[in-house]
Protein backbone atom coordinates (compact mmCIF):
# COMPACT_ATOMS: atom_id res chain seq x y z
CA UNK A 1 0.00 0.00 0.00
CA UNK A 2 1.34 3.40 -0.95
CA UNK A 3 -0.52 5.29 1.76
CA UNK A 4 0.89 7.63 4.36
CA UNK A 5 1.07 6.34 7.97
CA UNK A 6 -1.96 8.46 8.91
CA UNK A 7 -3.96 7.02 6.02
CA UNK A 8 -2.87 3.54 7.02
CA UNK A 9 -4.05 4.10 10.59
CA UNK A 10 -7.44 5.24 9.29
CA UNK A 11 -7.69 2.24 6.94
CA UNK A 12 -6.75 -0.16 9.74
CA UNK A 13 -9.22 1.45 12.12
CA UNK A 14 -12.03 1.19 9.57
CA UNK A 15 -11.34 -2.49 8.79
CA UNK A 16 -13.50 -3.93 11.62
CA UNK A 17 -16.37 -1.76 10.38
CA UNK A 18 -15.94 -3.29 6.91
CA UNK A 19 -16.02 -6.75 8.50
CA UNK A 20 -19.60 -6.03 9.61
CA UNK A 21 -20.64 -6.09 5.95
CA UNK A 22 -18.83 -9.41 5.49
CA UNK A 23 -20.77 -10.98 8.37
CA UNK A 24 -24.06 -9.58 7.10
CA UNK A 25 -23.46 -11.35 3.80
CA UNK A 26 -22.01 -14.48 5.45
CA UNK A 27 -24.16 -15.21 8.48
CA UNK A 28 -22.71 -18.71 8.78
CA UNK A 29 -19.32 -17.16 9.53
CA UNK A 30 -20.92 -14.97 12.22
CA UNK A 31 -22.46 -18.05 13.83
CA UNK A 32 -19.10 -19.80 13.65
CA UNK A 33 -17.48 -16.87 15.45
CA UNK A 34 -19.96 -16.37 18.30
CA UNK A 35 -20.76 -20.02 19.09
CA UNK A 36 -17.52 -20.76 21.04
CA UNK A 37 -18.08 -17.68 23.22
CA UNK A 38 -21.72 -18.58 23.90
CA UNK A 39 -20.82 -22.15 24.89
CA UNK A 40 -17.88 -20.97 27.00
CA UNK A 41 -19.99 -18.33 28.76
CA UNK A 42 -22.75 -20.84 29.54
CA UNK A 43 -20.22 -23.29 30.97
CA UNK A 44 -18.47 -20.57 32.97
CA UNK A 45 -21.80 -19.32 34.38
CA UNK A 46 -22.79 -22.86 35.37
CA UNK A 47 -19.48 -23.38 37.18
CA UNK A 48 -19.82 -20.12 39.15
CA UNK A 49 -23.43 -20.77 40.13
CA UNK A 50 -23.33 -24.50 40.87
CA UNK A 51 -19.79 -24.98 42.13
CA UNK A 52 -18.17 -21.72 43.25
CA UNK A 53 -21.25 -20.22 44.90
CA UNK A 54 -23.30 -23.30 45.85
CA UNK A 55 -20.49 -25.58 47.06
CA UNK A 56 -17.79 -23.16 48.18
CA UNK A 57 -19.03 -19.64 48.95
CA UNK A 58 -22.37 -20.40 50.63
CA UNK A 59 -21.03 -23.03 53.07
CA UNK A 60 -18.04 -20.85 53.93
CA UNK A 61 -19.98 -17.66 54.61
CA UNK A 62 -22.82 -19.45 56.35
CA UNK A 63 -20.33 -20.79 58.87
CA UNK A 64 -18.72 -17.34 59.20
CA UNK A 65 -22.14 -15.77 59.65
CA UNK A 66 -22.94 -18.10 62.54
CA UNK A 67 -19.55 -17.43 64.08
CA UNK A 68 -19.82 -13.63 63.83
CA UNK A 69 -23.62 -13.22 64.14
CA UNK A 70 -23.38 -10.92 67.16
CA UNK A 71 -20.53 -8.89 65.67
CA UNK A 72 -20.79 -5.51 63.94
CA UNK A 73 -19.38 -7.10 60.77
CA UNK A 74 -22.11 -9.73 60.51
CA UNK A 75 -23.91 -7.77 57.74
CA UNK A 76 -20.92 -8.48 55.45
CA UNK A 77 -21.97 -12.12 55.32
CA UNK A 78 -25.33 -11.35 53.72
CA UNK A 79 -25.82 -14.06 51.03
CA UNK A 80 -27.19 -11.67 48.41
CA UNK A 81 -24.30 -9.24 48.88
CA UNK A 82 -21.74 -12.04 48.69
CA UNK A 83 -23.28 -13.47 45.49
CA UNK A 84 -23.21 -10.06 43.80
CA UNK A 85 -19.52 -9.65 44.68
CA UNK A 86 -18.71 -13.16 43.40
CA UNK A 87 -20.50 -12.56 40.09
CA UNK A 88 -18.73 -9.22 39.57
CA UNK A 89 -15.30 -10.69 40.35
CA UNK A 90 -16.11 -13.78 38.28
CA UNK A 91 -16.92 -11.85 35.15
CA UNK A 92 -13.92 -9.58 35.59
CA UNK A 93 -11.77 -12.71 35.57
CA UNK A 94 -13.73 -14.00 32.60
CA UNK A 95 -13.00 -10.81 30.67
CA UNK A 96 -9.25 -11.26 31.25
CA UNK A 97 -8.72 -15.02 31.21
CA UNK A 98 -11.91 -16.71 30.02
CA UNK A 99 -11.95 -15.04 26.62
CA UNK A 100 -8.24 -15.74 26.14
CA UNK A 101 -8.95 -19.42 26.80
CA UNK A 102 -11.78 -19.69 24.30
CA UNK A 103 -9.93 -17.62 21.70
CA UNK A 104 -6.99 -20.01 21.87
CA UNK A 105 -9.06 -23.12 21.29
CA UNK A 106 -11.38 -21.45 18.78
CA UNK A 107 -8.42 -20.09 16.82
CA UNK A 108 -8.78 -22.68 13.99
CA UNK A 109 -12.39 -21.50 13.55
CA UNK A 110 -11.17 -17.90 13.32
CA UNK A 111 -8.72 -19.07 10.66
CA UNK A 112 -11.69 -20.27 8.62
CA UNK A 113 -13.34 -16.87 9.05
CA UNK A 114 -10.14 -15.08 8.00
CA UNK A 115 -9.77 -17.39 5.02
CA UNK A 116 -13.34 -16.74 3.82
CA UNK A 117 -13.01 -13.00 4.36
CA UNK A 118 -9.80 -12.94 2.32
CA UNK A 119 -11.29 -15.07 -0.44
CA UNK A 120 -14.47 -12.98 -0.64
CA UNK A 121 -12.48 -9.73 -0.75
CA UNK A 122 -9.70 -10.82 -3.11
CA UNK A 123 -11.62 -13.31 -5.22
CA UNK A 124 -8.79 -15.87 -4.80
CA UNK A 125 -8.85 -19.14 -2.88
CA UNK A 126 -6.34 -19.83 -0.09
CA UNK A 127 -4.72 -23.25 0.03
CA UNK A 128 -6.33 -25.88 2.26
CA UNK A 129 -5.09 -25.92 5.83
CA UNK A 130 -3.36 -28.94 7.35
CA UNK A 131 -3.50 -30.26 10.91
CA UNK A 132 -0.14 -28.62 11.64
CA UNK A 133 -1.56 -25.29 10.49
CA UNK A 134 -4.34 -25.64 13.07
CA UNK A 135 -1.86 -26.53 15.82
CA UNK A 136 0.34 -23.59 14.83
CA UNK A 137 -2.69 -21.32 15.00
CA UNK A 138 -3.52 -22.43 18.55
CA UNK A 139 0.09 -21.99 19.71
CA UNK A 140 0.17 -18.54 18.12
CA UNK A 141 -3.04 -17.53 19.92
CA UNK A 142 -1.77 -18.78 23.29
CA UNK A 143 1.48 -16.85 22.78
CA UNK A 144 -0.52 -13.75 21.88
CA UNK A 145 -2.57 -14.12 25.08
CA UNK A 146 0.56 -14.21 27.22
CA UNK A 147 2.02 -11.18 25.45
CA UNK A 148 -1.27 -9.27 25.71
CA UNK A 149 -1.34 -9.75 29.49
CA UNK A 150 2.24 -8.47 29.78
CA UNK A 151 1.36 -5.42 27.67
CA UNK A 152 -1.68 -4.57 29.76
CA UNK A 153 0.34 -4.85 32.95
CA UNK A 154 2.63 -2.14 31.57
CA UNK A 155 -0.14 -0.09 29.95
CA UNK A 156 1.19 3.20 31.35
CA UNK A 157 4.59 2.85 29.71
CA UNK A 158 4.12 4.83 26.45
CA UNK A 159 6.57 2.85 24.33
CA UNK A 160 5.27 -0.50 25.52
CA UNK A 161 1.71 0.76 25.02
CA UNK A 162 2.44 1.71 21.39
CA UNK A 163 4.24 -1.58 20.70
CA UNK A 164 1.33 -3.42 22.30
CA UNK A 165 -1.19 -1.75 19.98
CA UNK A 166 1.02 -2.52 16.98
CA UNK A 167 1.44 -6.15 18.02
CA UNK A 168 -2.29 -6.71 18.58
CA UNK A 169 -3.08 -5.27 15.15
CA UNK A 170 -0.28 -7.22 13.51
CA UNK A 171 -1.43 -10.48 15.12
CA UNK A 172 -4.89 -10.01 13.56
CA UNK A 173 -3.28 -9.40 10.18
CA UNK A 174 -0.69 -12.13 10.68
CA UNK A 175 -3.43 -14.76 10.93
CA UNK A 176 -4.13 -14.30 7.21
CA UNK A 177 -0.46 -13.95 6.26
CA UNK A 178 0.14 -17.29 7.97
CA UNK A 179 -2.72 -18.85 5.98
CA UNK A 180 -0.98 -17.58 2.85
CA UNK A 181 2.04 -19.69 3.90
CA UNK A 182 4.37 -16.69 4.19
CA UNK A 183 7.48 -17.22 6.36
CA UNK A 184 7.71 -15.38 9.67
CA UNK A 185 10.35 -12.98 8.32
CA UNK A 186 8.08 -11.73 5.52
CA UNK A 187 5.09 -11.51 7.85
CA UNK A 188 7.08 -9.46 10.34
CA UNK A 189 8.44 -7.17 7.61
CA UNK A 190 4.87 -6.63 6.39
CA UNK A 191 3.94 -5.49 9.90
CA UNK A 192 6.87 -3.08 10.08
CA UNK A 193 6.34 -1.60 6.62
CA UNK A 194 2.63 -1.22 7.24
CA UNK A 195 2.82 -0.27 10.90
CA UNK A 196 -0.01 2.23 10.47
CA UNK A 197 -2.40 -0.55 9.42
CA UNK A 198 -1.40 -2.57 12.49
CA UNK A 199 -1.81 0.40 14.86
CA UNK A 200 -5.19 1.37 13.39
CA UNK A 201 -6.46 -2.19 13.72
CA UNK A 202 -4.81 -2.70 17.13
CA UNK A 203 -6.58 0.28 18.69
CA UNK A 204 -9.77 -1.78 18.75
CA UNK A 205 -8.15 -4.26 21.12
CA UNK A 206 -7.87 -1.58 23.79
CA UNK A 207 -11.61 -0.90 23.69
CA UNK A 208 -12.98 -2.97 26.63
CA UNK A 209 -14.11 -6.46 25.53
CA UNK A 210 -13.90 -5.67 21.78
CA UNK A 211 -10.56 -7.36 21.16
CA UNK A 212 -11.39 -10.21 23.53
CA UNK A 213 -14.97 -11.16 22.66
CA UNK A 214 -14.89 -10.10 19.02
CA UNK A 215 -11.62 -11.78 18.03
CA UNK A 216 -13.47 -13.45 15.16
CA UNK A 217 -14.37 -10.01 13.79
CA UNK A 218 -10.75 -8.88 14.15
CA UNK A 219 -9.71 -11.98 12.19
CA UNK A 220 -12.03 -10.95 9.36
CA UNK A 221 -10.82 -7.34 9.55
CA UNK A 222 -7.20 -8.44 9.32
CA UNK A 223 -8.02 -10.60 6.29
CA UNK A 224 -9.75 -7.71 4.57
CA UNK A 225 -6.73 -5.45 5.17
CA UNK A 226 -4.38 -8.08 3.74
CA UNK A 227 -6.63 -8.75 0.73
CA UNK A 228 -6.49 -5.07 -0.17
CA UNK A 229 -2.73 -4.74 0.40
CA UNK A 230 0.26 -5.45 -1.84
CA UNK A 231 0.80 -8.74 -0.01
CA UNK A 232 -2.70 -9.81 -0.95
CA UNK A 233 -2.28 -8.63 -4.51
CA UNK A 234 1.01 -10.54 -4.80
CA UNK A 235 -0.65 -13.70 -3.46
CA UNK A 236 -3.45 -13.35 -6.00
CA UNK A 237 -0.92 -12.90 -8.81
CA UNK A 238 1.02 -15.98 -7.66
CA UNK A 239 -2.13 -18.09 -7.61
CA UNK A 240 -3.11 -16.85 -11.06
CA UNK A 241 0.35 -17.78 -12.37
CA UNK A 242 -0.08 -21.30 -10.98
CA UNK A 243 -3.36 -21.74 -12.85
CA UNK A 244 -1.91 -20.67 -16.19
Amino acid sequence: MSHSPIQQIIIGFKAPLHSVRFFKLNKGMLLLGVTPHILNLLLYTWIIRNIVIAKWIHPLFNSLSLKWQDSFISHIFNPTFIEIVVWIVGFLFYGVFGTAFVNAFASPLYDIIAQKAFEKTSGTLIRKQSLMDFIDSIISEVTKGVIIISFFVQIFAPLVFFIGIWYLGWSSIDRTLLLMNLPLRKRFIFGLRNWGLCVGLGIWNYIPLIGAIFSFAMAAAGAIVVAESKAGEAYVDDQNDLTL
